[in-house]
Parts: C-alpha cells; sequence; structure tokens
C-alpha cells in the first residue's frame, strides 16, 4: 500500500469559496478514481506556511499509475494545482520538495475517522543507529501519551529523485521520513505538545538542543479529521 500527502500553499486572493471548491475537488476524487483510498481533506492548524493537506493511500503502485492518468487527474486536478493554467489556485510550497511526501507499508495503520491528524516532516541525518532509536521511539508514543491513537513513521519513498531515464531531473526530498500521529481531539493533541515526552520537548525547541544530532529539519502540520470531510 501507498500511502500520500499532497501539501499545498493557497495563491494571494484566492477566496473562501474557492478554497472551498478546491477542497470538493480533493475529497469528491474517489468517487470518479476507483484506486484512490482513505481521501481526507484538512486545512493546516500550525504555522508553517501551508493551508491544505489532501492524504489518501492507493493498493499499490499499480493503482498510483492509474490514478495518475486517469481523465479526473488531468481535467480537473490539474486545472487548479498546474503553473501553466489559468485556473490555478495554489502557489509554490515554501516546503520545496515537501509538497508531496509518502510511505509504503503494509497496512492502513494510518486511518482514523476523527480527531487530529498531526504530520511531521522529518529530515534525519542518515546515521543508521540513532535514527532507528528515534524512529522506534516516535513509534511507541501512543503506549504513553493519553489521547494519542496511532503514531507511524516512515521512508519518504514519495520523495525519491527523479530521473530521465539516465540522469536525475530534481534531487531527493530533503524529508527523508514521514512521521505521523492521530489524536482523539484539539485537546489531546493540545496536551501532547505541551507535555513533557521527549519528542515533545525536541519539537517546542525546533529540535535544537533534544535529539538535534538527529533530526536536521523538521516541520510540523495538524489539523481535524472529520470522516473524510474538509475540516
Amino acid at each position: 500500500m501507498l500511502r500520500r500527502f499532497e501539501i499545498y500553499t493557497l495563491a494571494a486572493g484566492v477566496s473562501a469559496e474557492d478554497t472551498a471548491r478546491l477542497a470538493d475537488v480533493f475529497r469528491h476524487a474517489g468517487r470518479y478514481i476507483p484506486e484512490l483510498e482513505h481521501s481526507v481533506v484538512g486545512m493546516n492548524l500550525s504555522p508553517a506556511s501551508v493551508d491544505l493537506v489532501w492524504e489518501h493511500s492507493y493498493a499499490s503502485p499499480e493503482a498510483y499509475q492509474r490514478y495518475m492518468v486517469h481523465p479526473y487527474h488531468a481535467n480537473v486536478l490539474d486545472r487548479y494545482l498546474l503553473n501553466d493554467s489559468p485556473e490555478r489556485l495554489v502557489t509554490d510550497s515554501p516546503l520545496g520538495d515537501g509538497v508531496l511526501v509518502g510511505y509504503a507499508c503494509d497496512e492502513p495503520e494510518f486511518v482514523m475517522n476523527d480527531g487530529i491528524r498531526k504530520v511531521v516532516l522529518l529530515g534525519l541525518d542518515g546515521h543508521v543507529e540513532r535514527d532507528a532509536e528515534l524512529i522506534a521511539n516516535l513509534r511507541r508514543l501512543p503506549d504513553t501519551v493519553p489521547g494519542a491513537v496511532l503514531s507511524v513513521v516512515e521512508p519518504n519513498t514519495m520523495g525519491v529523485a527523479w530521473f530521465d531515464g539516465v540522469n536525475a531531473i530534481l534531487p531527493p526530498s530533503a524529508w527523508t521520513h514521514v512521521w505521523e500521529l492521530g489524536f482523539e481531539s484539539l485537546e489531546a493533541y493540545e496536551a501532547y505538545q505541551a507535555g513533557d515526552s521527549e519528542p515533545a520537548v525536541a519539537e517546542r525547541h525546533n529540535w535544537r538542543a533534544e535529539l538535534s544530532d538527529v533530526v536536521t529539519q523538521a516541520v510540523e502540520l495538524h489539523y481535524h479529521v472529520r470522516s473524510g470531510a474538509a475540516a
């Protein structure tokens, strides 16, 4: 299974009506593209300079490829996303290549129907043992954090270099891993953020003190998940 996030910054002057239209285009994509699963649209609540997150999944790489060439993608999605479209509603993301991230997994452990989704894009230093220890600790968070319902950490396989068959067209993503958590409520999320767990403390200090020898960069997003509805 492929887990995928598209993260967008809205262009200046985009109206609330157009924002809602874009969210609807994402939210209803699964009605027309059968390969697209677990589709949720959320409006970012964090200070990061992005506005909208579209999360979804595909059963296989083949299903993802069929999504990419589906008419709904070309005729509807691309109208609002491509930089040469006069109807474009988004602009270049401050996250750079982080606008598209994702990972492969065996089962949809990420599924939640209600609550707060926290997504952290991580750049880890590449030291195998230190990275593995951090990842193991992050995955165990629901065992000790009240209100946390899931914690998934995987390599960002959607951010590898693009090739034209011989040479790299785009460099590999700066975001080496995707960490996503689920909380049963905004109150539970806020309690975790203010808590004394090692990741929460490190995040409050921009990862510069605790864990600074492992995490080279990070950005946090969070948004409401409400049974596939825009939030």
